[in-house]
């Protein structure tokens, strides 16, 4: 009999829920009041006081939000936005939404995030008309950065701001994974763009089943967001009657009530993932071949998930088979990288360091309720899978 079927199966991830979600969602429940309602307002509020930005528009996905940044930013059929491959493909995919194409990047070797180096390079590249830039090889108008906090890790918006707020591009944080994740002078991911969007999957930092949010300080762009997401109507206006062509991304009553509760655990909920991230390290830290997360001098990531790089695809392969085959959920991530995926193949980019990642990572199981013996069960089973594979 396999350990699997003797052992409770430790999976990749799981939400913390508990009974303060549950009254939350009963009181809208029995409200009878589902939709456009005080839940969504509420959570809101709440989130952009935690996270220090004036405001928060809630909607129905971190994908949404994307697309909403994006819209909300004007961006056009005939420009490009600059982004990092080794991401989930909603990054791009946003995009592409406006008729418009993301140009890759390369990624730092040690945060995985958009290496500021690799987008100085870029830049340099580009032809520049009329106070443009333009992409050096589809000619397209570079509009914009889209940063991606990489597992939690917070991009280095310092240096990407300097690099181009001078050239007059605006910048939109994909923080859907860094709820929480700060640099050492207490600035949230995402503080120095211009908006940015967090995500609510079960598997992120909190919960509101699916669902999302735009950050931002332009007021101007709030009630722009705030617009595209009911259909294109202003706050205030009558039903029915809608300024500018919208999408139905709202966030709905029920899923804005788990996060209501979700936020006002947060502190202890991310207290707890930082715990399990410190026993992981103390847990790893003498295995070879193992390359461990580690945050930048500048930053205090609030992990999404645990990733290790291996030495390569095939000893992935093998020590991912073994944990599953032992009763440990673990995964291979991101591959393929965006560019190399269908929609966005093309034989333009030289991403090495993507590349490189997306080769060798793998995630291990990483919730709030994990426990210390669960940590230590998963850190022998993966010493005894490298082992195995050497």
């Amino acid at each position: 009999m396999s350990e699997a079927a003797t052992a409770d199966r430790i999976p990749l991830a799981r939400p913390d829920l508990g009974p303060k979600e549950e009254a939350e969602v009963l009181s809208v429940l029995r409200s009878g009041r589902l939709s456009l309602g005080p839940k969504v307002e509420e959570l809101e509020k709440e989130l952009a006081a935690f996270t220090d930005f004036p405001w928060a528009v809630a909607v129905s996905s971190g994908t949404a939000g994307l697309h909403l940044a994006v819209r909300a930013l004007g961006l056009g059929p005939d420009e490009c936005v600059i982004t990092s491959s080794f991401s989930f493909i909603a990054s791009a995919n946003c995009i592409r939404y406006e008729s418009a194409e993301p140009v890759f990047v390369d990624i730092d070797p040690e945060t995985l995030c958009l290496s500021p180096e690799s987008l100085a390079k870029y830049l340099a590249s580009c032809n520049e008309e009329s106070g443009s830039l333009l992409d050096p090889e589809s000619g397209r108008r570079v509009a914009g950065v889209m940063s991606v906090d990489a597992f939690g890790h917070p991009a280095d918006l310092a240096s990407i701001s300097s690099l181009v707020r001078p050239r007059g591009l605006w910048i939109v944080s994909d923080s859907c994974e860094a709820l929480g994740s700060r640099t050492v002078d207490g600035d949230h991911a995402g503080a120095r763009a211009d908006l940015a969007v967090v995500g609510f999957y079960p598997n992120k930092q909190i919960t509101t089943g699916e669902g999302g949010a735009v950050l931002g300080r332009d007021p101007a762009l709030r009630d722009r967001i705030a617009t595209l997401r009911n259909q294109g109507r202003r706050p205030g206006d009558p039903w029915l009657h809608q300024d500018v062509v919208g999408f139905n991304f709202r966030m709905d009553e029920l899923s804005a009530a788990v996060g209501v509760a979700q936020l006002r655990r947060i502190d202890d909920i991310l207290s707890r993932r930082a715990s399990v991230a410190q026993w992981y390290g103390e847990a790893l830290a003498e295995l070879r071949g193992l390359e461990l997360p580690a945050a930048a001098g500048w930053a205090r990531p609030a992990w999404f998930v645990y990733g290790v790089r291996v030495n390569s695809r095939e000893t992935r392969a093998a020590v991912v088979a073994y944990l599953n085959n032992h009763g440990v959920e673990s995964k291979a991530y991101f591959e393929p990288p965006i560019h190399e995926q269908p929609p966005y193949r093309g034989p333009r980019y030289d991403l090495p360091t993507t590349e490189d990642a997306a080769r060798r990572t793998l995630i291990l199981p990483f919730f709030s309720q994990m426990t210390r013996e669960q940590v230590t069960r998963v850190a022998e089973l993966l010493a005894a899978g490298l082992q195995i594979v050497r």
